[in-house]
């Protein structure tokens, strides 16, 4: 787009140069606008329950896997927060999760909702190897230790997805990061304060909350102009 502005404002810099009335609406092509962002979809709701419906929680690692992804949809963390999240992190009183984010290094706060800490409980309770390990999640197999760091959490959503026969191609949003934008896009929808949102999900700037609103396309659909105010310019006008 930018390109065809540019060649357009050269036409009626030419036109005009040439004794020609310029082009009408030239206005429109001296205002600024906004920069092209690229709009990175999410995680469609109905593939993620998809997921959970085809996880064995008769099995340790089932119990483990549902709990890191119920986690993952219900709070929007990061991956890499999610390997390294410790059972002091879980006030099972106050039903809250506090934990210090890696990559902001700032503390958050954030709901356990009761279906959530069901799932987490179930894995400590029975499923969980025995480790002196502080961390809640722990690979399946010896030595018992926390994940390396939030690539193995992705993993465990694409081994999920590929035993529910999802299919995953690059950038289609099926990935952990793509439930954080499918739970921010959610909050928007229903009219959560983009502020809210950013808080929930710790980013440190509100610019890169605002993406979610242009997952919003109902919500753009309301905010959309007409163009009955727009009237045809004849040149020389």
């Amino acid at each position: 787009m930018d390109n065809v502005i540019d060649a357009l404002r050269k036409l009626n810099r030419f036109l005009i140069d040439s004794g020609v009335a310029g082009l009408p609406y030239v206005d429109l092509l001296m205002a600024p606008r906004a920069r092209d962002k690229k709009i990175y979809p999410y995680m469609p709701q109905d593939e993620l329950n998809a997921v959970f419906e085809h996880i064995n929680r008769d099995t340790a690692v089932g119990k483990r896997d549902f709990a890191i992804l119920m986690l993952a949809a219900s709070t929007g963390l990061r991956s890499g927060d999610i390997a390294n999240i410790k059972l002091k992190d879980i006030n099972w009183l106050q039903n809250e999760i506090c934990l210090i984010q890696g990559k902001s290094q700032k503390p958050i706060l954030l709901p356990l909702y009761k279906s959530v800490g069901t799932a987490i409980a179930d894995y400590i309770l029975s499923g969980r190897p025995s480790s002196d390990s502080p961390q809640i999640f722990l690979r399946s197999i010896a030595p018992f230790q926390k994940f390396k760091d939030g690539v193995s959490v992705a993993c465990v959503l694409r081994r999920r997805m590929k035993e529910a026969g999802i299919m995953h191609e690059k950038e289609d949003g099926k990935t952990m990061h793509g439930i954080r934008r499918m739970l921010g896009t959610c909050m928007t929808v229903k009219g959560v304060p983009v502020t809210t949102v950013a808080q929930i999900l710790g980013h440190k700037n509100i610019s890169v909350t605002r993406q979610y609103i242009s997952l919003d396309i109902e919500g753009l659909c309301e905010c959309a102009l007409g163009f009955d105010s727009i009237s045809e310019v004849k040149p020389g006008c």
